[in-house]
């Protein structure tokens, strides 16, 4: 009986120990996310939207 009652202890503060582990990594994740700008704003998007209403209105 011992034997499972220091099973027990040791399981559960290894557990505890690994959760908070991987629970802190995980917040150094989420705590930085990437930042995602899939278009420059240097303008040549604006430009190639207009030459191609240009060419739509001739046609």
């Amino acid at each position: 009986m011992k034997d499972f009652i220091k099973f027990a202890i040791g399981f559960t503060a290894g557990f505890i120990a690994v959760y908070k582990y991987l629970s802190k990594k995980e917040e150094k994740v989420v705590s930085d996310p990437p930042e995602i700008s899939p278009f420059q704003s240097n303008g040549k998007i604006l430009e190639v939207l207009k030459k191609f209403n240009e060419i739509k209105q001739n046609i």
